[in-house]
Formats: C-alpha cells, sequence, structure tokens
C-alpha cells in the first residue's frame, strides 16, 4: 500500500517536534499562563547573569509551542542585532550565524549577564525549536532612545514591544528582561517598560531563586557575584505561582519560582582584551579580600 505523502510529512513533523521538545522540562503552573485569553504579552523578569532563567524561560516556550500557540520570543537585545539574531534562528552556516553574533558590540564586550553563555544556549535552543516549529520568531526589543530622563529607555522599550505586538498579531509574546522592565508600577519615579503595554493583555513574573551566583556588572566591578531574587520561601519548588503577594520586589502577577540556587554564566563571548576596567575592579577587590 502507497502511504499518503501528507501522512509521512505528518510523521516527520511529528518526529520533529519530539526531538525538539527533548531539550525542555515541563513547567508545574504554566498551564495558568496559556488558558488567559486576553493576554498578548507575557514578562519574565530575571535577574541578567544566570544559567537557570534562560533555560526555564526556554522551557516555556517548549510549553506555549506544545499547547498550540504561535511565538514571539522577544530578547533584551539591541535593535541593531535583529539581523544577527535572524541568523542564529535561521542561518543555514550556524558557525557563520554565531560568529556573527558574538562580534557585535554588545555581545563582544557585553559582561552584564545578558550576553552569556546561558542567552547563546538559548538562542541555540531556540534555533532547534524552530525546526519543529517553523512559525517561532525572535525579535529584540532593546531600541535606541533619545533624551535623557532616566525613563527613556523603558518608554523606548515599552513602545517597541507595542510595535511587535502590532505586527505580529497572532503571536503571543515571551519577554525575557531585566525584573525591573516587567514591573508595573514605578520604581524611580518613571514608568516601567510593561506599563507601555495595555493592562488587561500583559502579565508578568518575577524569577525567584534560592541565592547562589550570577554574572553582574556593578560599579565595583563584574564578574561572579553572590545574591539572586531569593524567594519568600526557601521550600517552594519550581514553577509558576500567579500570585503578586509572592513578588520579593515591585508589582507584578506572579513568580516564577526555579527552585534552585543559582550559577553564573560567564560572557559568549569571553573577556574583552584589554580587560575592561569593571573587572579590574573586580579583580582587585577579591585579591584584597583574599589577603586579608
Amino acid at each position: 500500500m502507497k502511504k499518503c505523502p501528507y501522512f509521512l510529512m505528518a510523521i516527520g513533523f511529528a518526529f520533529n517536534a519530539a526531538s525538539a521538545m527533548a531539550i525542555c522540562s515541563p513547567v508545574p503552573g504554566a498551564e495558568q499562563l496559556w488558558s488567559k485569553v486576553t493576554v498578548r504579552w507575557i514578562f519574565v523578569g530575571e535577574l541578567h547573569g544566570s544559567n537557570e532563567t534562560p533555560a526555564a524561560f526556554r522551557d516555556l516556550v517548549c510549553d506555549a509551542l506544545a499547547r498550540g500557540r504561535t511565538v514571539t520570543v522577544a530578547l533584551e537585545r539591541p535593535t541593531s542585532e535583529q539581523a544577527a539574531l535572524d541568523g542564529m534562528l535561521s542561518g543555514k552556516d550556524l558557525t557563520a550565524a554565531k560568529e556573527t553574533l558574538l562580534l557585535k558590540p554588545d555581545w563582544k564586550n557585553g559582561m552584564d549577564g545578558r550576553a552569556s553563555q546561558a542567552m547563546l544556549r538559548l538562542l541555540l535552543d531556540l534555533r532547534e525549536l524552530r525546526r519543529a516549529y517553523p512559525d517561532l520568531a525572535v525579535a529584540a526589543f532593546d531600541a535606541p532612545y533619545t533624551g535623557t530622563s532616566p525613563g527613556a529607555r523603558d518608554e523606548a522599550m515599552g513602545h517597541a514591544l507595542l510595535a511587535l505586538g502590532n505586527t505580529s498579531p497572532q503571536s503571543l509574546i515571551l519577554i525575557l528582561t531585566g525584573n525591573m522592565h516587567a514591573m508595573q508600577a514605578p520604581i524611580h519615579g518613571y514608568d516601567l517598560a510593561a506599563m507601555f503595554l495595555p493592562p488587561q493583555e500583559r502579565l508578568s513574573l518575577e524569577v525567584t531563586d534560592r541565592g547562589g551566583e550570577s554574572w553582574a556588572d556593578y560599579d565595583t566591578g563584574c564578574g561572579a557575584s553572590k545574591g539572586g531574587v531569593p524567594d519568600k520561601d526557601a521550600t517552594r519548588p519550581r514553577g509558576i505561582f500567579l500570585d503578586p503577594s509572592l513578588a520579593p520586589y515591585g508589582k507584578v502577577d506572579g513568580i516564577l519560582s526555579l527552585g534552585v540556587a543559582l550559577t553564573a554564566s560567564a560572557p559568549a563571548a569571553g573577556e574583552p582584551s584589554p580587560q575592561p576596567a569593571c573587572r579590574v575592579k573586580f579583580f582587585q577587590q577579591h585579591i584584597q579580600g583574599a589577603s586579608q
């Protein structure tokens, strides 16, 4: 009996989907997100620089795709990187695509955790998922901004996300960003990125953890630094909990509990040479601390 080509295509799609999903782990409680039919933008607000949050974010993308949602992933990357991100997602020559991306200024010199090895792995995982879900897209939304007001960047980011929703009206937009940008009330006297989206169409999660280390860039230096966003309940398991009162900081709709301690993820492009000033400060601080 001759098999119908559509039957063979269905088998191939199912195989690709199963293969792609093998990189994912379930996120308990994620179904609560997809059941909110009016929500189009979902923020995952992180402390930059860990291995664990980009991996958990990938698992949320997997869950949404498996439930039949069309997904656009929005990353806190400069919009000038869009072509390089497209290359990472769908370019035929992955080696060339990686080289192009890592030569971008904010990857080549990025020291604040947003250009980490974990973020690069996220892009590689999204590339794998796209083999089974060709409608999956990745968009940079850290838009150029003008002016000197401290809220100008958040306003530009909010407008970029709003425009992304207008150009992709069928997509659920899953956003990985710094936790402050995901908050729904002013922190330093100005509106944050999430606040520029329709309230009934957005949902914000704050990522919580059990301490550990993340790769950070502070005035005192950059590198693997202790601390995280500790959950109010140190025994809380991994999962989504939609209760605003559970968030350690700011106004959000709930938390994504990692249920583990953070581990730091270093820059994907390696450390710039000569060493940036923040690393010099970091080493000086640690050498002095070790000698006391």
